[in-house]
């Protein structure tokens, strides 16, 4: 398993090992459309994969149900399937974006739950030493990388984008963020990766260089909302109530994770 974990980076890493868990344990990653009868489903972004997975049985003893819950891409997967009508559920933790886009659609409930702020940071694999603490260090850190990766869909992708965009430099760098595989690197050459901080402290095989500088970081709020179709809206709130809690208070904060401003329980 140590293996297949070092063959992928960045938000892939984090998907990869929690898939590469249940294989192991001779089960599929949970799926919000495999759900029973009575069990709370929730779709919750990748971004907070790291600090939910460890306290996933102390939500369901809070909250007194089975709690299913689907990670995945904000913007990719988890967007697609809510839109395309797969199955209903009680809870979305996602971005603003697309709750926005949900709220057209009528897949949720009007309202939303703030729940977190995780700022967008730069990890390196390699053992280079690098500059990122201003704009043109920046540019100048990304031209010269072996290979530069973030996901395209998830959570730190407006950050990424903008950073590219605004160095004008998307077309340069060696971007391989839709490669399989881990890119090859000797000697001095280094990669690096945009991802949300969380994701970043998550990946052992990365070195956490701290949240990109804020003339590029694109604010990341987490919040929750309530499905349209809701067939438990009392489990659904009791979830989020212990979301918006202290409980995760600690492990949100060694994950690199700030409460947003308002997450408290109502």
């Amino acid at each position: 398993m140590r293996k297949l974990a070092s063959l992928i980076s960045g938000t892939g890493f984090v998907l990869l090992l929690a898939h590469a868990s249940a294989f192991a344990q001779g089960a599929s990653a949970p799926k919000v459309a495999d759900a029973k009868p009575g069990d709370v489903r929730a779709y919750i972004t990748g971004a907070l994969q790291a600090p939910m997975r460890p306290v996933i049985d102390q939500a369901k003893q809070a909250i007194g149900k089975n709690l299913v819950i689907e990670f995945g891409g904000a913007r990719g997967n988890l967007e697609s399937e809510i839109l395309a009508g797969n199955g209903d559920f009680e809870v979305a933790v996602l971005l603003p974006d697309v709750d926005e886009k949900l709220l057209a659609a009528g897949k949720i409930k009007p309202g939303t739950y703030p729940i977190a702020h995780l700022e967008v940071a730069f990890g390196i694999r390699g053992n280079a030493t690098v500059d990122l603490s201003t704009p043109e260090a920046i540019k100048k850190t990304l031209l010269a990388a072996t290979s530069v990766k973030y996901a395209p869909t998830g959570a730190g992708a407006p950050t990424a984008t903008k950073i590219l965009n605004d160095l004008h430099i998307a077309d340069q760098v060696k971007d391989n963020s839709k490669a399989r595989g881990e890119v090859p690197l000797t000697g001095n050459q280094y990669e690096i990766n945009i991802y949300p901080q969380s994701e970043i402290i998550a990946n052992k095989e990365l070195k956490n260089l701290g949240p990109v500088i804020k003339d590029f970081q694109v604010p990341l709020d987490i919040e929750a909302t309530i499905g349209k179709n809701a067939n438990d809206e009392a489990g659904a709130k009791a979830l989020i109530k212990w979301m918006q809690g202290p409980a995760l208070d600690t492990i949100f904060k060694e994950n690199g994770f700030q409460r947003a401003k308002g997450a408290t329980p109502n």
